[in-house]
């Protein structure tokens, strides 16, 4: 396990990590902070550059003959730092205006203020990367899917410079926690996605964000309406194939699949049958219902289960943003995908 995961909770379910608090229940907005690690500001203050007496002297500047050297403002530019442990989070310019913990907390509940609770909230490397969600217990089931899928609200933010705080909207279904935006079961985007720069206007910009977010009630209606069609389209066990070959990129459509061509290595060779392996043993797997395993809609939970979890994975912050905190563009294909399989 990377140390990028500092500290986290999780309600009812362990991460799949294994790290992190479990919780029984829902955390108050004061318990989610602190078991969370975000209990703490972000200090800005002035940043210094020094100057020892070797560099100094060396440049024909005066030195300080009682220490080593001397330090000089940097006038351009300021120190963020943590007001519980005073490590340094980043250096930017004067003009930057930092996110607090409490500010991203504020937001999250002015947002998603309809009944949803704190799920889970993670503390990345030192507090540079910070993430919470929240989750409304109101349930939707799809015919022939005995899982439960539930709306969630996530939100992500750097105190490093990296990124700017990111709201987003989605559904996850518990069974494999897959997560799917509406905007990627559409294949279009549907304004469920929001950032805000490190700006000194973001609390006016809340009213901005309402109307992106469009209502998350919205975007579940769409989920389900697109989701109960894919159920109504039925595939054979060949298009099935295809799926799977086109998600891998075995199926270019131009000429022989990679994995039939004679100047393929054995090495590509066996990593496509490798993930060609995943997928197909989803469909006799408890993850895929089985009405739905030569269905449209069992090819696109395959699809999403894939790109959220079995495709490999540069590092565990990785993993944690493509599942929770980005629309991922190669689920938005999927619905496409299933659609022009079937009209071929």
């Amino acid at each position: 396990m990377s140390a990028l995961f500092e500290q986290g909770f999780f309600v009812r379910k362990p991460a799949w990590h294994g790290l992190g608090i479990v919780l029984d229940d829902y955390p108050s907005r004061e318990q989610a902070m602190e078991l969370a690690g975000h209990n703490w500001d972000v200090l800005e203050l002035r940043s210094f550059t020094e100057y020892p007496n070797e560099i100094l002297a060396n440049a024909g500047q005066p030195v300080n003959p009682e220490g080593n050297g001397r330090f000089k403002v940097d006038a351009a530019h300021v120190s963020h730092v943590r007001s519980d442990t005073l490590e340094v989070l980043h250096k930017p310019k004067d003009t930057f205006e930092r996110i607090s913990n409490s500010t991203a907390y504020d937001i999250a509940e002015i947002l998603f203020d309809q009944g949803f609770q704190y799920e889970t909230g993670i503390l990345l490397d030192g507090g540079k990367q910070c993430a919470i969600t929240l989750m409304l217990d109101e349930p939707i089931t799809i015919d022939g899917d005995d899982s439960i899928v539930l709306p969630f609200g996530a939100l992500s933010w750097a105190h490093d410079g990296s990124a700017s705080l990111r709201v987003r909207s989605g559904t996850i279904r518990q069974v494999c926690a897959n997560t799917v935006a509406a905007s990627e079961a559409e294949g279009k985007r549907l304004g469920t996605d929001f950032t805000f720069r490190h700006t000194k206007n973001v609390h006016e910009r809340i009213e901005d964000a309402k109307q992106a977010i469009h209502g998350v009630r919205a975007g579940l209606e769409a989920f389900r309406n697109v989701m109960e069609e894919l159920c109504d389209i039925n595939v054979t066990p060949h298009q099935r194939d295809l799926f799977v070959a086109t998600i891998i990129g075995d199926q270019t459509g131009k000429g022989l699949p990679i994995s039939m061509r004679p100047d393929t290595s054995d090495r590509v060779k066996n990593n496509i049958e490798a993930e060609r392996a995943k997928i197909l043993n989803l469909f006799m797997g408890p993850t895929i219902p089985e009405a739905h395993r030569l269905t449209g809609y069992g090819l696109f939970q395959a699809g999403t289960e894939y790109f959220d979890h079995l495709r490999s994975y540069r590092s565990e912050a990785s993993y944690i943003k493509r599942t929770l905190l980005t629309n991922n563009p190669a689920k938005t294909k999927l619905n496409a995908t299933i659609r022009q399989l079937v009209e071929a």
